[in-house]
């Protein structure tokens, strides 16, 4: 995670930070699944799809 989260410039570097705190330790490493994982699962993959679409909009406005 650390190359990846040095290479993006803020406010996607804390966002990304929360991503893997979240879906990754919390969630995958420690088991501690929320009641209302359908509920959940929608808003992070919301979440996840909104920051990707930006970073592709940052990196085609920085190409021309």
């Amino acid at each position: 995670m650390g190359g990846i989260k040095r290479r993006l410039p803020q406010p996607y570097r804390n966002e990304f930070e929360e991503f893997i705190n979240t879906l990754h330790i919390d969630y995958f490493y420690n088991g501690n699944y929320p009641a209302n994982y359908e509920e959940e699962f929608e808003k992070w993959y919301k979440r996840v799809e909104d920051f990707v679409r930006r970073l592709e909009g940052m990196r085609k406005k920085r190409k021309y």
